[in-house]
């Protein structure tokens, strides 16, 4: 298409690329690789194979523009593949607003964030007053790497005069709906409640009576009504917000990770669109779906607590594989790796993930704000109850708590995590009490402290012994405690963003947690692996504070 599938180009740009096989890569992908300078053999492969797969399908042809988002950087991520060239009559991607760009996607800031495809389905590339997208034969969408309500569009080109006649995807608006209208009004179009918006979300129209929307490749819902006609205003397709001839508006704070526009595609078009789009992704290990890990404890948190996203699923498989080779599985009694960005996937134990007191899975109360970074209770009434009782579960001398903070505040009050019975006993942390850490491992009446001057990043609160016992934050030693301990493990269960005060819940935080802890104690050594490990966790997750 455009001259780019001929080896003279490829010959003036560079040697060809080779696929994974050996074999010379697609003429077209090759084009798309040299633009835009994918340098990296697994993304120039995920590039090759899904040209390949496209057109297999025979589904190429349809296409008018495609944005695998590659490379990392906004130069990388801005390329059509179906016609690389640097022109807005190639559909090449121009961002305005705040975005940011990563190997995981593209992601705009819901505020001003948005990215002119410069094509208007109506008018095409060069202005012609012909249509170059039918109304009745047209398709469009994102891979969608966020789960959030966001009272922003996703993708969208409309045009007004009087009326709206509109091509719009919101995922998941403010009332929890998602939102679709393909050339239509965009009132007089569907609204239905997709729970989970990661993944290949898209429409199509095919004929002039019905409309579909898919997720992931399945039919969710069809919409019987005519297109409307198409009014006379230029209107260029935007993505991460509401592009219409009343300008840009309904910013969008989602991560992209693919979007597309094309003509209208079928049931088995839209399956096989999403066979390969799928194997693309998980090609780039940032596929949204069932996932697979190699530990098979692993692999039990991740099935059982409905953890799809493939970074995420990586993360705790290397994170669990890591704990074991540094002999701190067998100390753990419950690890919370607070991933899946909502409640259901964030209450489960790593350690035994079922979804029973008896398991120590969390339950969240009171106000709590889930997102991909972790778990932020309010400050006022929020807490998770562990279901851990100490005094059941620990030995006295021989006990850890640790808590992964992305917030830094100053709040005397607050306890962070912990617990304490109707004869003092303690067992809590306060990151950050005036300029100190101040906790309590089995101490009565009373609470140590080490300096401390930020409550940002790993707190690891540990005991070996009746006389010894340790603050770590980020696997530097604060200070070692040489005093007896004077009381008895308590019966009150653990409580996070809060402290379980005799069964009353007090002194809440509101700091965001990404990880925490209850197990046996830990050596020097042990809390410097803990430490390493965590910090790799939390940096594949790209939320290491």
């Amino acid at each position: 298409m455009y001259g780019y599938g001929n080896s003279m180009f490829l010959a003036t740009h560079g040697i060809l690329a080779r696929s994974a096989s050996g074999g010379a890569v697609d003429p077209d992908a090759q084009a798309f690789i040299t633009a835009a300078s994918i340098t990296d053999p697994t993304q120039q492969s995920a590039i090759n194979t899904l040209v390949t797969d496209l057109k297999g399908y025979s589904i190429w042809s349809k296409m008018k523009a495609l944005y695998p988002f590659v490379g990392g950087t906004a130069s990388t991520h801005k390329w059509n593949l179906k016609d690389p060239r640097d022109l807005d009559a190639a559909f090449r991607l121009v961002f305005n607003g705040g975005w940011t760009h990563s190997n995981n996607g593209a992601t705009p800031n819901g505020t001003n964030a948005y990215a002119d495809t410069f094509l208007d389905s109506y008018f095409g590339p060069t202005g012609s007053p012909l249509p170059y997208i039918s109304q009745t034969d047209i398709s469009f969408g994102v891979y969608s790497r966020t789960n959030n309500i966001v009272a922003g569009a996703d993708i969208s080109g409309g045009r007004m005069l009087g009326t709206f006649t509109e091509q719009t995807l919101y995922l998941k608006n403010t009332d929890n709906n998602t939102y679709w209208a393909v050339s239509d009004y965009i009132l007089n179009g569907n609204a239905n409640i997709i729970s989970d918006t990661r993944g290949l979300i898209n429409v199509s129209r095919i004929n002039n009576t019905n409309k579909k929307i898919y997720r992931n490749g399945s039919l969710i819902s069809t919409y019987n009504g005519a297109a409307d006609t198409y009014q006379g205003v230029a209107c260029k397709f935007a993505i991460g917000a509401r592009s219409n001839a009343s300008g840009i508006s309904a910013y969008s704070n989602r991560q992209y990770a693919f979007a597309y526009i094309s003509n209208g595609l079928t049931d088995t078009e839209a399956a096989n669109f999403y066979t390969a789009v799928q194997a693309f992704q998980t090609t780039l290990g940032r596929s949204i779906g069932t996932q697979t890990v190699s530990d098979a404890d692993a692999q039990a948190f991740v099935t059982n607590a409905g953890i799809v996203d493939q970074v995420e699923a990586n993360a705790i498989n290397n994170l669990v594989i890591g704990l074991k080779a540094d002999s701190l599985w067998t100390k753990m009694k419950a690890v919370y790796p607070m991933v899946g960005g909502s409640s259901s996937t964030m209450k489960y134990n790593l350690k035994n993930p079922l979804d029973t007191d008896a398991a120590f899975r969390l339950v969240f109360n009171g106000g709590w704000t889930f997102s991909s970074q972790g778990a932020l209770p309010n400050g006022t009434n929020a807490y998770a109850d562990t279901k851990f009782a100490p005094s059941a579960n620990l030995s006295s001398y021989n006990i850890h708590l640790s808590y992964y903070s992305r917030t830094d505040n100053l709040a005397n009050t607050t306890v962070d995590v912990g617990s304490i019975d109707g004869s003092s006993n303690f067992m809590h942390m306060h990151l950050r009490y005036t300029g100190d850490i101040w906790y309590a491992l089995l101490q009565q009446n009373a609470l140590d402290s080490v300096s401390n001057s930020s409550s940002l990043g790993y707190f690891i609160g540990n005991r070996t012994s009746s006389t010894i016992k340790k603050q770590f934050r980020n696997g530097a030693n604060l200070g070692t405690i040489t005093t007896s301990a004077t009381a008895s493990l308590n019966n009150r269960n653990i409580y996070f963003g809060a402290l379980n005060n005799n069964l009353t819940a007090s002194n809440f935080s509101a700091k965001q947690t990404a990880f925490a802890s209850i197990g046996d104690g830990l050596t020097d050594t042990d809390a410097t692996n803990l430490n390493t490990r965590v910090t790799t966790f939390q940096t594949s997750l790209n939320r290491n504070v």
